[in-house]
């Protein structure tokens, strides 16, 4: 049986905080070359889960909301800005599957 790593990218800080946990991760410096990097991330066989923990362009979470949906693997986690004000209505992410399963179900 094959072991799946889980891999975060994100910020430096959150980076190296899973670090101390044993997780390996990549620094994102800048959000515009996360695709870049996410999409290599997914052609590695032997990650089964990329934590994203990074403020992102909104056309970027919509692609994350569309991989998640279309692929069993890696799974996607995406952790929002957990300081922001009304999270739970602000969570795009969140959103934008909410309304991808309300279309699957209708």
């Amino acid at each position: 049986m094959q072991t799946h790593k889980i891999h975060v990218i994100g910020y430096d800080e959150v980076v190296l905080l899973f670090g101390l946990l044993g997780i390996e991760g990549t620094i994102i410096e800048n959000p515009n070359e996360f695709l870049k990097r996410f999409d290599k991330l997914t052609k590695n066989s032997s990650i089964g889960m990329i934590i994203v923990v990074l403020d992102l362009p909104q056309d970027t979470i919509n692609y994350l909301a569309r991989f998640k949906l279309t692929k069993r693997r890696p799974f996607v986690f995406y952790i929002p800005d957990i300081f922001e004000r009304n999270i739970e209505e602000e969570d795009a992410f969140l959103n934008n599957i909410l309304k991808s399963i309300g279309k699957i179900i209708s």
